[in-house]
């Protein structure tokens, strides 16, 4: 019997699937009956296809990432291994690791609460703390909102022991971690300024942390966001940059992806053939991000419209056609996907309407073997 995602797949994916009703169509209560074949698979993807992404957001207060050291939590993510662990998003460029900073009351009151050394068995969240952070969360929910509305971030500083909270969560749910850093870092030539990335390569390798890297997020958007423009070039060379600064640290296997761009339209097509042309062959994935429906306009009407759903295609297509010109035959991960951008969609997003969705990326996705989280 084949577990119930793949069930699911091969039922709206693989076919083939027939509907047989005696006596011409069915009406819409009468019985259906399906016949499929499960014999051969039409394609096979890697274990770690469906993977998911931490927004790099829940550090903007770092306190929240204590939330990481539920033992319920650890579990249900369990679940999803093999898969990539992505914490990035829109905050990753405006994330500043200082390894000075000291761990906050509730990092704090999360490590001393450890039993033993083994901290995979016996991790847990003092109630207390648990339950003031729970009741603090919707206030900070909605500054995070307020600010992505508003496009107007600020920095945010994270510890030594963010980082740990971060890994241990990846390592006890067996999940592989891709850490994105912040590309917004400039010189006064807006070269990338690397130092603040050695500070925390230089920290992980010295705790022996197995860890893959991401440089940015959604570079096309790096105007609105931050009033800085970054064209292709530069940011392959951004790229080439960091490769060679893994290569002269404990990192110097570890894997590098992106440049996770935005929607494959106008400008940000020819930033991705530049930034492959200057720095594609640095990176063993070429990453980018699609979201079907703009959040704060989607309607119902909208998450089941075939129209909408079909809009998948197109940027696929793309992606692979300015992939295969400049770096043939370079890996393609969708990089960050969902519903509706801007936070979702509200009483849509979090449904099962959202779900037509997940099927079309994930059956669109397998035909070029391209893993999405």
């Amino acid at each position: 019997m084949p577990p119930p995602l793949l069930l699911l797949l091969l039922l709206l994916l693989l076919g083939p699937l027939r509907a047989v009703a005696p006596g011409g169509l069915a009406g819409p209560e009468d019985p259906v009956q399906l016949d499929f074949s499960t014999e051969q698979p039409a394609r096979k993807v890697s274990p770690a296809f469906l993977s998911f992404t931490i927004d790099a957001s829940l550090a903007t207060d770092p306190r929240f990432l204590t939330f990481l050291g539920s033992p319920k939590l650890r579990t249900l993510a369990r679940g999803l291994s093999p898969a990539y662990l992505r914490f990035g998003g829109t905050k990753t460029d405006f994330l500043i690791f200082d390894p000075k900073k000291e761990p906050s009351f509730e990092e704090r009151s999360y490590w001393q609460s450890q039993l033993n050394h083994d901290i995979c068995k016996s991790g847990f969240i003092p109630s207390d703390v648990e339950k003031r952070l729970q009741l603090e969360w919707p206030s900070q929910e909605q500054l995070l909102l307020r600010e992505q509305y508003f496009k107007r971030f600020k920095n945010s500083t994270y510890s030594r022991s963010s980082v740990d909270i971060l890994y241990t969560f990846a390592n006890c749910s067996g999940l592989d971690l891709i850490f994105g850093l912040n590309a917004l870092l400039r010189t006064a030539d807006l070269q990338w300024d690397s130092s603040n990335a050695r500070l925390l390569l230089d920290y992980c390798s010295s705790r022996r942390y197995n860890i893959s890297w991401e440089l940015g997020n959604e570079p096309n958007s790096f105007q609105k966001k931050a009033g800085i423009f970054i064209d292709g070039l530069q940011l392959g060379e951004d790229f080439v940059k960091l490769h060679k600064l893994l290569g002269t640290s404990a990192f110097k296997n570890a894997k590098l992806y992106g440049p996770d761009i935005g929607q494959p339209r106008g400008k940000t097509v020819k930033m991705l053939s530049n930034f492959l042309e200057a720095g594609g062959e640095v990176i063993d994935s070429v990453t980018w991000h699609h979201y079907y429906l703009n959040g704060r306009t989607a309607t119902k009407e909208d998450f089941l419209n075939p129209d909408v759903l079909d809009t998948f295609i197109s940027p696929v297509q793309k992606i692979f056609q300015v992939v295969e010109m400049t770096r043939p035959h370079k890996k393609v991960w969708l990089g960050e996907t969902s519903s509706a951008f801007g936070g979702g969609a509200p009483l849509l997003s979090n449904t099962f309407a959202a779900g037509f969705m997940i099927i079309g990326s994930l059956s669109y996705s397998s035909n070029w073997w391209a893993p999405l989280y």
